[in-house]
């Protein structure tokens, strides 16, 4: 991501000039599955993934997270809106990825950067 974002949408994601370019190329289906599958796997009451997680990561990936679900729930978005969710969620992860199970550290290497 750049460094400057271009506005912060609302759904409180931030929108940078690369997920525009992002956006023309991004096959959105396939990363909306990539997405709910995290979601699943993650904030799903049958999981213990949540408990797991440090309180830094709670903080750090499962709240953008349970963002990103809320809008992906709704289905109201736009293209840019939608990459600037899976980028965060993505970004918030990846200092707390050794704690990650396996299986969630596979599915969120599919979200860009």
């Amino acid at each position: 991501m750049t460094s400057q974002p271009l506005r912060v949408n609302r759904f409180g994601f931030a929108e940078y000039e690369d997920m525009i370019d992002l956006s023309r190329s991004a096959d959105v289906a396939e990363l909306t599955g990539v997405l709910g599958a995290i979601v699943d796997l993650v904030l799903t009451e049958e999981t213990d993934v949540i408990d797991s997680l440090s309180d830094a990561a709670q903080a750090d990936f499962v709240v953008p997270l349970g963002m990103s679900a809320g809008m992906l729930a709704s289905g109201d978005y736009s293209v840019v809106e939608f990459l600037s969710a899976v980028c965060t969620v993505r970004y918030c992860a990846e200092p707390h990825m050794a704690e990650f199970s396996d299986e969630l550290v596979h599915v969120l290497s599919q979200l860009p950067q």
